[in-house]
């Protein structure tokens, strides 16, 4: 099978899915978040703050970029102590026009979304589960955030109810090495559960640490318009990054590829038998590496890339599902 990563046509759009403002916890107002993400060369915008959907689309939005409805809902668990010690924390972002059509209900401006609060115990995969389904019967598509940082178990999380798992989060993993979740993924991708991955900033700008423009994902899309981002994200049309570029990735002739900027390592990751996949890497600081290829075995059921710089930061493909004849 020859499949392509990206689509030939389109172009691409550099965006977050998550960050905050004065509407919660964050410190830049929705004006200067704007004028800020702008400033650094994004294309859109999500406004996520904290169980509290907001609409910014007619106030904030231009035609060189483009703010995408949403809200960070919680689901808490406390002990006895009033002690927060699980959490799972999932944005809403206003989805397809399909989506939207099949709505029960739209979520209006300002509207308050939870938290749903649980004392003692709770079921986590109900309460993750429920939470979702409240956001796509509202229009939604899901991401699943920063699971490390929000100490909960796989099997409280990983379930059949959102698109996207958070797998870079730029603001936890400078706050406490909590930012990386692609362990989880691959768990994940190994048990059939075909989701994509989105890194992002979660930034609220205190000034206690960098927790801005440092996660992102760039999106290829036939236009800047809320159809058209959200149809290639959800059709995975877009890679996420900390720093580095991808240009092209696929399979061809039986080899995964990828070109990208210049790397100090290359990853290809996939399920199969233990130690499937390969790195590639560079042999010293002046001959950095900007493309590879990898031979399938054919036992994969997926893969997918991964390019690290010489400053340890990573851009990550979604996986391409392989089809196998005969199966």
């Amino acid at each position: 099978m020859n499949v392509d990563g990206f689509s030939k046509s389109g172009n691409w759009h550099k965006g977050n899915l998550h960050s905050h403002t004065t509407n919660s916890d964050g410190n830049f107002t929705p004006q200067e978040a704007v004028k800020e993400f702008k400033k650094q060369g994004y294309s859109f915008l999500c406004i996520s703050d904290h169980n509290l959907y907001t609409d910014y689309r007619e106030k904030l939005g231009e035609e060189d970029f483009l703010i995408l409805p949403g809200v960070e809902a919680a689901a808490v668990l406390f002990d006895a102590n009033n002690i927060c010690k699980k959490v799972h924390h999932m944005n809403g972002v206003l989805g397809s026009r399909a989506m939207q059509e099949k709505a029960e209900k739209h979520y209006k401006h300002r509207e308050a979304v939870g938290p749903f609060v649980y004392y003692g115990k709770w079921d986590g995969a109900k309460a993750a589960s429920d939470m979702a389904k409240e956001l796509h019967s509202r229009g939604c598509f899901v991401t699943y955030n920063h699971p490390i940082w929000s100490r909960v178990d796989a099997e409280e999380f990983i379930t059949e109810d959102f698109e996207i798992l958070e797998i870079f989060n730029y603001n936890t993993q400078n706050e406490s090495e909590t930012g990386y979740d692609t362990t989880y993924w691959d768990v994940m991708l190994r048990k059939g559960r075909q989701v994509l991955a989105d890194a992002s900033d979660d930034n609220h700008n205190a000034g206690d640490f960098d927790d801005a423009f440092g996660g992102y994902i760039v999106v290829k899309a036939k236009a800047l318009t809320h159809d058209d981002i959200v149809d290639a994200i959800l059709s995975g049309n877009y890679y996420s990054s900390s720093g580095p570029e991808i240009y092209s990735w696929g399979i061809k002739d039986g080899k995964a590829y990828i070109t990208c900027s210049a790397s100090e390592r290359i990853n290809f990751i996939a399920d199969g038998f233990v130690g499937a996949g390969t790195s590639f890497v560079a042999k010293s600081d002046n001959n950095l590496l900007q493309e590879a290829a990898f031979t399938l075995t054919g036992n994969e059921n997926y893969i997918r890339a991964e390019c690290r710089d010489l400053f340890g930061k990573k851009a990550w493909t979604n996986p391409i599902y392989i089809e196998h004849q005969g199966r």
